[in-house]
């Protein structure tokens, strides 16, 4: 008897991990910073960078932080299809830089 080529559906991904992926999406298709965006919020960069790597749990009150910080509403930022839902670009890896805030010495 042959099973039918069937396949399997992927797992949903556990929802720290969605709004790592969604912050990271908005931040940089928004062209802000981990820096810019920590300021923002009043939040650490260093911490900005393990939530978007989903190393980091996160509390409501810094959630609505972050929500502020890049203009949607905290419950968006939950959403698994929120990338097809805005029209995000998923390819784009990183926000453009800006100049540096101290110059650079030449050798």
């Amino acid at each position: 008897m042959r099973t039918a080529n069937v396949k399997a559906k992927p797992a949903p991904l556990p929802l720290r991990l969605v709004f790592a992926r969604n912050i990271r999406l908005v931040r940089v298709n928004a062209g802000i910073s981990q820096e810019r965006m920590a300021a923002e919020a009043g939040l650490d960069r260093a911490f900005v960078g393990t939530l978007e790597r989903g190393q980091r749990n996160i509390s409501i009150d810094n959630i609505e932080l972050i929500a502020k910080a890049i203009g949607m509403a905290p419950h968006e930022l939950m959403h698994p299809d929120l990338a097809k839902l805005q029209g995000l670009d998923e390819t784009v890896l990183r926000a453009p830089r800006t100049a540096r805030p101290y110059p650079v010495k030449k050798r």
